[in-house]
Formats: structure tokens, C-alpha cells, sequence
């Protein structure tokens, strides 16, 4: 086996390309990627379509960053925050589209892709206003003879999963603890996934911790070693999410927070920009 190690900005530079599907693990502000968001802003990588089952600061940051042109996603905002600003801005001025999803018409298009199927049938968004905004699903009836009417979900074939794990060994073997969501999901049917973990453990490590490997090897392109990488969400048991720096983030200017803590940064740079040892200290579990 081949060792996937890599740095981010070659990870990034590598695998997600201008115009990709790109699927964004986590959920809201726990476990999300947002090392990687950083670098595909300082990359200034174009055109990409986003699809997360809740987003948030990732979602937000992009499309600040001027890198996203479609949201896949069943709900996007900052929380007990409020909104997020530069995605509302983009959907009002139409400069981003939006195709609207829920947690499980994403579920279902990934298991599609899973299974290799053009669709799959979901039942519980029938009589609601999802055909008035969506023209590629359609109801239709139950060839068996049931009487019973469905949606056709259509399959989401992502071009690239980028998640955060705790644990991952060199070759592509990755663990997550506490909820995983759709991550698992994203990293077997993408083409090429990217790993951020928190350390790098052997692989007999993790074939001993709890849930072994969610995520494995063989859709795995590069794994990339980034502890506090998912900063200012949280990645459970080791750290909680930062409410500090998120509503640092609201209150900024975009251009100037990207200036100050994305471009011409290491991460160990944007660590220290956001408090250093103290921030780090403040969000340990």
C-alpha cells in the first residue's frame, strides 16, 4: 500500500479542480473541514458547487470567498448566531443557485450513487412544494401495484467528499467519534475523497478504536494532518466549537477577515491569529 500523505495546499491543488462537485462533511458547527475552506479560498478555486447536509461558516466562507456557484444543502446558517450573511447575500442576489434539498433527498442521492441507480423513491415530501422549485425529481406511482405515490430522487455523484476525521492512518483509513452524519456516505461514493484528521495513528490503531473505519481507503486520494483543522467548528471528544471567533467572523468585514486570517496563512499562522494557546485552551473538551 501506498502511503496518501500529503500537505493541504497539495491536496487541494491536486483534487479539487474549477466547476466540481465538492461534498462537505460535518454538520452546523461540529466537524467540519474548515482548514480545507481556508485553502480553497487562498487557491481561489472557481465555480464549485457545494453539497452538506447542514452548513454553516464552510458554506458562509466560500461563497465570501467568491468560489461557489450552486448549494446543495437542507438547511444553511449560523445557528444561535443568525443567519449566515454572505450566503443570504448570494442567494437574494441570484449570484449563487440553490437547489433545494432536505437531510433525506441527500441521503437518498448518495445511496443512489452508493448503489449505482439513477433514483430512489422517498414518500414523505409528496404534497409539499419541493416539484415548484425542483425540475429533476418527479412523482410517479408504484410499478408493484400498491397504489402508493413517490418521488424519484435523483443520484448526487460528488466529485470530491473533503471531511474531517480524529483518527486516520497514511493510507486513507479514517475514524470518526461521536455522530458521523453523512460522511461516510461522501467518502465511499465521491471520486476522489481528502481526509483532514486531528493525528495519525497505525492502522492496526485503527482497526482497535471504536467504530474501526468509517471512512476507508479505497476512495481516499490524500490525507492530510491538520490538528485543530476543523477551528472554529468543533471535533468531539477533543475540542467544541468556537463562539469567540464565529462572532469575530460575522462582525468582520469579509476582505478584511480574509486578509487577516486566510490569505498567506499556515495554519499554525491562523492559530495564532485567532488567540493562540489561549483559544486552544478555551475550547478543549
Amino acid at each position: 500500500m501506498d502511503s496518501k500523505l500529503m500537505s493541504l495546499e497539495e491536496a487541494i491543488s491536486s483534487y479539487v479542480q474549477n466547476g466540481d462537485l465538492i461534498g462537505i462533511g460535518g454538520l452546523s458547527f461540529w466537524r467540519k473541514p474548515i482548514c480545507a475552506c481556508r485553502e480553497i479560498i487562498r487557491q481561489e478555486k472557481k465555480d464549485l458547487s457545494i453539497c452538506t447536509f447542514v452548513g454553516g461558516i464552510d458554506v458562509d466562507m466560500l461563497v465570501g470567498g467568491g468560489c461557489v456557484s450552486e448549494i446543495r444543502a437542507s438547511f444553511v446558517g449560523m445557528e444561535v448566531f443568525g443567519m449566515a450573511p454572505h450566503y443570504r447575500k448570494g442567494v437574494e442576489s441570484g449570484e449563487i443557485r440553490i437547489s433545494e434539498e432536505s437531510e433525506a433527498s441527500i441521503a437518498l442521492g448518495l445511496k443512489c450513487s452508493y448503489l449505482k441507480v439513477p433514483f430512489m423513491p422517498l414518500k414523505g415530501i409528496i404534497g409539499t412544494d419541493f416539484p415548484k422549485v425542483r425540475d429533476d425529481i418527479k412523482q410517479f406511482e408504484d410499478p408493484l401495484g400498491s397504489g402508493t405515490q413517490l418521488m424519484a430522487m435523483p443520484k448526487i455523484d460528488l466529485d470530491v467528499a473533503i471531511v474531517h476525521v480524529n483518527d486516520a492512518d497514511e493510507f486513507g483509513n479514517g475514524n470518526i467519534e461521536g455522530a458521523v452524519w453523512l460522511d461516510d456516505d461522501m467518502a465511499k461514493t465521491a471520486k476522489k475523497t481528502i481526509i483532514i484528521s486531528e493525528k495519525l495513528v497505525e492502522t492496526e490503531d485503527i482497526i482497535r478504536l471504536p467504530r474501526r473505519a468509517q471512512i476507508p481507503m479505497q476512495t481516499t486520494a490524500a490525507v492530510v494532518k491538520v490538528p485543530f483543522g476543523a477551528h472554529p467548528t468543533s471535533c468531539f471528544p477533543n475540542y467544541t466549537f468556537d463562539p469567540i471567533h464565529i462572532q469575530t467572523y460575522l462582525k468582520t468585514d469579509f476582505e478584511e477577515y480574509k486578509r487577516k486570517y486566510i490569505l498567506n496563512k499556515t495554519h499554525s499562522q491562523y492559530l495564532e491569529e485567532v488567540g493562540g494557546v489561549q483559544t486552544i485552551l478555551n475550547v478543549l473538551l
